[in-house]
C-alpha cells in the first residue's frame, strides 16, 4: 500500500481483512487487504483537522478509535466508518499520543501531551479517572502510549524525563513507584502483553527492553 503522507499508526481488523491507516494527514484511510482499495467516510466533517497519531480497533471490530495532533478523540461506527462521538480537547487541547479500548469496550485509555492518561466512559463521554503526576517538569516532547497491564488492574506510562514508568491503579488513579526502564533515551513505544504480565519498550537508545515479572515461591 503505497500512502502518499508519512504513517504513523496503523490497526489491522481483528479478522485480517482491513487495515486502519492513520497519517500526517487529517483523513483517516480503511484498505481493503485483498484489493487494496481505499474507503474513507462520506462526511469530510468526520475527520480530524491534524495529524492522526494513534488508531485502534476494539476487540469485536465494531468500533474503532483514533486520536489527532488536533487534541481530539473520535469514536468511529466499524461497520459504516463513520464517526459517532467526538471529545473535543481530550487533553486540554494538547495532541493526543495513544487511545486504545478497554477489553469489554466499554472505556477509551488515552494519553497526550500534558503528560496525563485519562480513564473515559464511552456511554457518557465523560473522563472517570485521571492519572497524573508523570512529567513534573511540564508538557512532554514526544509522543507515547499509556496502556493496562493484562488484567487492567494498572495503567503504565513511560516517564519522559527521568527515563522510569509510571504506574496507577486503574480504579483508583493511586500512584505506585516508578521503574527505572534502563534506556538511555526517550522510551518511544511500550506493549503490554494481552494474558501474561510481561511488557516490552523501544526506545530512541535503539534498544527494545522485555520486561515481565517473575512467580515468587516460599
Amino acid at each position: 500500500v503505497q500512502e502518499a503522507e508519512m504513517l504513523r499508526s496503523i490497526s489491522f481488523h481483528p479478522s485480517g481483512d482491513f487495515i486502519l491507516v492513520g497519517t500526517q494527514h487529517p483523513t483517516l484511510r480503511l484498505y481493503d487487504i485483498n484489493t487494496f482499495q481505499c474507503f474513507v467516510s462520506c462526511n469530510p466533517q468526520d475527520q480530524h483537522t491534524d495529524a492522526i497519531c494513534s488508531v485502534n480497533y476494539n476487540a469485536s471490530a465494531n468500533m474503532y478509535v483514533t486520536g489527532s495532533k488536533d487534541g481530539c478523540i473520535k469514536l468511529w461506527d466499524g461497520v459504516s466508518n463513520r464517526c459517532i462521538t467526538t471529545f473535543e480537547k481530550a487533553h486540554d487541547g494538547a495532541e493526543v499520543c495513544s487511545a486504545i479500548f478497554s477489553k469489554n469496550s466499554k472505556y477509551i485509555l488515552s494519553s497526550g501531551k500534558d503528560s496525563v492518561a485519562k480513564l473515559w466512559e464511552i456511554s457518557t463521554g465523560r473522563t472517570l479517572v485521571k492519572y497524573t503526576g508523570a512529567g513534573l517538569s511540564g508538557r512532554q516532547v514526544h509522543r507515547t502510549q499509556a496502556v493496562f497491564n493484562h488484567t487492567e488492574d494498572y495503567v503504565l506510562l513511560p516517564d519522559e524525563r527521568t527515563i522510569s514508568l509510571c504506574c496507577w491503579d486503574s480504579r483508583t488513579a493511586e500512584r505506585r513507584n516508578l521503574l527505572s526502564l534502563g534506556h538511555n533515551s526517550i522510551v518511544r513505544c511500550i506493549v503490554h502483553s494481552p494474558t501474561n504480565p510481561g511488557f516490552m519498550t523501544c526506545s530512541d537508545d535503539y534498544r527494545a527492553r522485555f520486561w515481565y515479572r517473575r512467580s515468587t515461591t516460599d
